[in-house]
């Protein structure tokens, strides 16, 4: 069965809740941090910060008590140099304590990741390049990466090394993999045969370490083992659907033996965003930048405009949003299930599946639902609940509590942080982040009764327990 990231620390990683992106190489999403349990008479509150306007916060990461790391880079299509930093913030404040130099990215804007690698230090890859960093993020060590493009996030694997994939929109290209000693050291270069936009996961498994990572039609595993790469020839699995106008799939996520994950991935904005190159340096106008200034008064009406101007990130396939499971022991064992039956389906994070409680939970964006569903076996999965919200963020679910944190960005202009209950849908807490626009990225666990989450457009978010 599936080790589970939350009940002890995933090899090469540092023992805390959330060391690097989706807490875990199985990308489960699901943290042993204590809940929130939030009971009557207690509301859920929100502290925001607003950084540089050309600064995307992308992730939050935690060391030892109270050491909490914000990562991020430069805002997709904006015109300014491109860079990487990092911040270890007051974890109640969201104020700077220490700040990283700027990190070249190799004129990249994408978001990238950081994780707290067991050795203590933190890694962040960000556009072309890979850094190290000590916990006062002094620069150790500086690798460019062995491909002129952007990397959508990097893993530990279970020997300490690191392994990155550039991001590839393109059929006609190939994606590569580069995997770094942690001193950043090149030990291999994987040219995997297709083009892959979606992040990847990985499980330690009988002494070597099996990918799992999406091209465009399929998903595919790769093994690592005595520092190199390959290809598993005997296991792989397609997604595309006969006569469906379909898009790629992001992120897989691990859970009873079985690779879970969604396609619809690719809508107007993803596209412009992937189009240029370096990546991200095509204009791409989400929200005006009048809306990030203007008096509250005036941010209704242009956040409307926005919303009007870009309905729902603005879909451009047809085909209705899909979740998809495959075997991990046998890849002819899978299935293909339509959640929502509503056509022009989208989104740009994937789903998440809490193997304890054998519960999937997945949304359609574009079409405002969000849902949950227990898995009784293959072709058997038998709904919880449904709520009409749009979700973008990635998912994070409490282990202890069942407390489940999503979004609903269904007021244009609004994003709320909502905490359900994961098995009935029962809604504990609310609260509006202040950070305008969600955007794929992570909602992280705190220290005491708290998580952290980031906007694209240059704001953190700290979400608390308060009474009354």
């Amino acid at each position: 069965m599936t080790a589970r990231d939350h009940l002890s620390p995933p090899p090469g990683y540092y023992p805390s809740a959330w060391p690097g992106e989706c807490g875990g190489p199985r990308r489960q999403k699901v943290t042993r941090a204590p809940g929130l349990r939030l009971q009557a008479g207690e509301t859920l509150a929100a502290r925001t910060r607003r950084l540089d306007d050309d600064r995307w916060p992308v992730m939050f990461v935690l060391r030892d008590a109270g050491e909490l790391y914000l990562q991020g880079g430069t805002r997709a299509g904006q015109s300014r140099t491109s860079y990487g930093w990092v911040e270890q913030l007051d974890p109640e404040s969201l104020e700077p304590l220490k700040r990283s130099p700027d990190l070249p990215s190799g004129g990249h804007n994408w978001c990238g990741a950081a994780c707290v690698h067991a050795n203590g230090d933190i890694y962040v890859v960000n556009g072309a390049y890979a850094h190290r960093l000590t916990p006062d993020l002094e620069v150790v060590a500086e690798r460019r990466l062995s491909v002129d493009n952007a990397h959508n996030g990097h893993l530990v694997l279970s020997d300490g090394a690191l392994v990155a994939k550039d991001i590839q929109n393109d059929p006609a290209r190939r994606s590569v993999f580069t995997v770094l000693s942690p001193e950043l050291e090149i030990i291999d270069r994987y040219e995997f045969p297709w083009n892959s936009v979606g992040r990847f996961s990985a499980d330690a498994q009988d002494g070597e370490d099996h990918l799992y990572v999406t091209s465009g039609t399929e998903i595919r595993r790769l093994i690592y083992r005595a520092g190199r790469l390959s290809l598993d020839p005997d296991w792989a699995a397609g997604y595309r659907i006969a006569g469906e106008d379909q898009a790629f799939a992001w992120d897989s996520t691990l859970g009873d033996d079985c690779a879970w994950f969604m396609d619809m991935g690719e809508n107007a904005v993803v596209r412009a965003v992937l189009a240029a190159h370096p990546i991200g340096t095509q204009a791409v106008e989400v929200l005006p930048p009048a809306a990030l200034e203007a008096p509250e008064a005036l941010r209704p009406a242009l956040r409307q405009t926005t919303m009007q101007r870009y309905p729902n990130g603005a879909p451009i396939h047809a085909a209705p949003q899909r979740l998809f499971r495959v075997s991990l022991r046998d890849a002819t064992d899978r299935d293909a299930f339509v959640l929502f039956d509503q056509p022009q389906g989208n989104i740009i994070a994937p789903p998440l599946y809490d193997q304890d409680r054998r519960i999937l939970v997945a949304f359609d964006t574009a079409n405002r639902r969000l849902g949950a569903w227990r898995y009784h076996g293959p072709g058997d999965l038998r709904p919880l609940w449904q709520h009409p919200w749009r979700t973008t963020n990635q998912l994070t679910l409490y282990a202890d509590t069942g407390e489940l944190f999503v979004d609903d960005c269904t007021t244009p202009g609004r994003w709320d942080a909502v905490v359900v209950d994961v098995e009935t849908g029962a809604e504990r807490g609310r609260t509006d982040t202040g950070c305008m626009l969600s955007g794929g990225m992570w909602y992280t666990p705190g220290f005491d009764r708290d998580a952290y989450t980031s906007s694209p457009l240059g704001a953190i978010a700290r979400l608390h327990v308060t009474a009354g």
